[in-house]
């Protein structure tokens, strides 16, 4: 199996994207999160032209370090999403522990005989 490297422009909107999803879980509000998406988006658009391949992977490379540099220590996850904070709580018991045991049959036979009407 070969494994393809990735392009400079795959690096470049993954490194985008991972700073968005960061900045969510800095800013709350919604709106303080687009005006600061905004600006993000501004710092990466004004190189988006530039040529000169070893000045865009050394912008990517301190990109990069910038990210880490303010990657939050706690990101936030989505409920439903892999570790987040709903992510497979309440599962259904497997269906072996449902089954009753001879003892617990006969029991529930007994107090349904009994059972007031």
């Amino acid at each position: 199996m070969s494994v393809q490297a990735l392009s400079h422009a795959q690096k470049v909107t993954r490194l985008y994207r991972k700073s968005l999803k960061h900045l969510l879980s800095w800013k709350i509000s919604r709106a303080v999160w687009r005006q600061e998406a905004i600006e993000l988006r501004c710092i990466f658009d004004e190189n988006k032209n530039l040529r000169d391949v070893t000045k865009a992977t050394t912008l990517l490379e301190r990109g990069e370090i910038e990210f880490n540099k303010w990657k939050h220590p706690d990101p936030y996850i989505s409920p439903e999403a892999p570790e987040g904070t709903k992510w497979e709580r309440n599962l259904p018991p497997p269906p072996h522990v449902l089954e009753m045991t001879p003892d617990e049959k006969e029991w529930l036979e007994d107090w349904m005989k009994n059972a007031p009407a």
